[in-house]
């Protein structure tokens, strides 16, 4: 027979037996004196094992004790009542949480909107966000009623198509300077026919946007030929072209 299922044998035989006091664990072993070494251990391992279990199991409150843990447990794992619930998901911190994740979540976007259309304010042609800035002045045009509120801002819109102009020759992004040029002039023929748009019973205020735009358009001219005597040679053409176009609005409104 193999010797380990021979010691697990006599285990079986004999731990039930020791255990009550029936036999003893020495008298057990000397039985079998050819395996005494490898029995002994296992034996009295069992023996302890099985001592250690009974105990337990006759400890005074081991079974009401046992039943308590097992009830609690199961009441556990059983889903709780509605209110329960509500007021587990809504303690003081998690309900603090709740409300403050949402409003950090709308200032961060409001943050990140706000510094992106800053950002598209105050770019220039050829910059990535240019081309959303030239969208946010379409969007804020849109929403401007009243043909008097129109007209200033494409004023408004045509000095800023002069400063584009200046920085570009500023940064020598000479190549930008064509496509900004016919953006000036696309922005001084918008504001003279949305001047000629202001209804006739506003009289005063046609007047004061007229002289606005004057004094912007000579602004430009004035601005357009100091750069052009600060800037290198090749510059020159497309400053001109400027020039032209700025004084072109301005003879128009005479």
């Amino acid at each position: 027979m193999n010797l380990e299922r021979q010691i697990d044998q006599i285990i079986q035989n004999h731990v039930h037996t020791i255990s009550m006091g029936g036999e003893s664990l020495e008298s057990v072993v000397s039985e079998y004196p050819q395996i005494a070494k490898e029995l002994r251990p296992r034996l009295e391992a069992a023996v302890w094992l099985r001592q250690a279990r009974f105990a337990m199991a006759t400890r005074p409150g081991y079974v009401h004790d046992s039943r308590k843990y097992l009830e609690s447990k199961i009441e556990s794992l059983q889903p709780h009542g509605f209110w329960k619930q509500i007021l587990r998901r809504y303690t003081p911190q998690r309900l603090a949480f709740n409300i403050i994740t949402p409003v950090v979540l709308v200032l961060l976007i409001a943050f990140v909107v706000n510094s992106a259309i800053l950002t598209a304010r105050l770019s220039i042609p050829g910059d990535p966000l240019y081309g959303a800035k030239l969208v946010i002045e379409d969007v804020r045009m849109a929403f401007t009623f009243g043909q008097a509120g129109k007209t200033s801002l494409h004023i408004q819109y045509s000095r800023e198509r002069l400063l584009e102009f200046t920085e570009l020759v500023m940064e020598g992004e000479y190549e930008q300077l064509p496509a900004s040029a016919l953006r000036m002039e696309r922005e001084i023929i918008a504001s003279l026919r949305s001047l000629n748009g202001v209804p006739s019973g506003e009289g005063t205020k046609n007047h004061q946007l007229v002289r606005n735009f004057k004094e912007t358009l000579s602004n430009e001219i004035v601005i357009l030929n100091v750069l052009k005597t600060t800037s290198p040679t090749n510059a020159y053409p497309q400053i001109e072209l400027a020039i032209n176009t700025v004084q072109s609005g301005l003879f128009a409104l005479r």
